[in-house]
């Protein structure tokens, strides 16, 4: 299957068509995508507009894509030229930074990007290490989104007992999240 983060392909069955290729690339980097747009324009309409515009872009030009490569770092090389075409459209609008400042920004904004994405990938590799009551009250908290009272009820525990599981939890997955981080960047 494709590779989603960055478009390499890794085992035997590869999608045949171009157009499936580039939408499960997409797909999987929209969030991404959307979120460096946003980061740059201030205006979630806006940014939705020009995610469009650069989804069609992005399909126009997927015959230069290279395949191996990081798809969201290119589609965000494309998005940056869309957000200087959508700034010189915004004549009425006031905007507070001028091409160089948005420039630098974006810069900033695809390094953030790629630490977050390396962030997240530790997060995960620490969530497996956890033991699988751990995920659950996690998974409760963050993905279900119940209280820790409830949590503490559907545990049969205090609700003391819940907020310190919950603290020393963040705290295990901050310092294993650390130590990845650190071993990967020496590697």
């Amino acid at each position: 299957m494709a590779d989603a983060e960055n478009g390499t392909n890794r085992g035997a069955q590869t999608p045949s068509a171009p157009e499936e290729v580039f939408t499960r690339l997409l797909l999987a980097n929209q969030t991404r995508i959307y979120g460096f747009i946003l980061a740059l324009v201030h205006d979630r309409a806006a940014a939705s507009d020009v995610l469009q515009d650069v989804s069609v872009v992005l399909w126009r030009k997927f015959d230069r894509f290279e395949p191996g490569t990081d798809f969201a770092a290119w589609a965000m090389s494309v998005a940056r030229l869309s957000i200087f075409e959508w700034r010189r459209r915004q004549k009425k609008l006031p905007l507070p930074l001028d091409d160089d400042q948005l420039t630098r920004l974006a810069d900033e904004a695809v390094a953030l990007s790629f630490d977050f994405e390396d962030r997240l990938g530790a997060l995960r590799r620490c969530l497996q290490e956890l033991m699988e009551r751990d995920r659950n009250l996690l998974r409760l908290r963050y993905m279900a989104g119940e209280t820790m009272t409830r949590i503490a009820e559907l545990a049969a525990v205090s609700r003391v007992a819940i907020h310190k599981r919950m603290n020393r939890l963040h705290a295990l997955l901050i310092e294993c999240i650390r130590q990845r981080l650190t071993v990967e960047e020496s590697e």
